[in-house]
């Protein structure tokens, strides 16, 4: 049966969060800041970060979408959108949605850390500094 993704919003300091790679997770933070650097991510890289928007930052998917097609030097339409529409769960997919356990990813394809230290992704960061109220969160 296909898993059904949860319905998502748009919160904007999520959303810079993650484009600046200051989230609590060392390898979206590498990957997005080599993204920024460099114009490219490898295809590994762009589901990991795109599986961080939609599922751990419970974002609208098509908002990565579109900021990658305006961060990418070897942007494509399908295979950008496709990504990103297959890893949300709403294409024609039986399988659902596609959320990738970014712990374990990090540990499989980074395994020294280098990568993540290359990219300076250790700094982490808390998801919000504000609660739903929009009143600031204490430590």
């Amino acid at each position: 049966m296909k898993e059904k993704c949860r319905l998502s919003c748009f919160y904007p300091e999520r959303f810079q969060k993650w484009c600046a790679g200051n989230t609590p997770w060392p390898i979206v933070n590498a990957c997005m800041k080599d993204l920024q650097a460099t114009g490219y991510l490898s295809n590994r890289g762009r589901q990991l970060v795109a599986s961080c928007f939609i599922h751990e930052l419970g974002m609208d998917w098509r908002y990565g979408a579109a900021w990658f097609e305006q961060q990418l030097v070897d942007y494509d339409v399908g295979s950008n959108w496709g990504n990103w529409q297959y890893l949300a769960g709403v294409g024609a997919d039986p399988r659902g949605c596609r959320h990738f356990d970014l712990d374990k990813q990090a540990r499989q394809y980074d395994p020294d850390g280098s990568y993540v230290k290359r990219w300076e992704g250790n700094k982490t960061y808390p998801l919000d500094s504000v609660d739903a109220a929009d009143w600031p969160i204490m430590p």
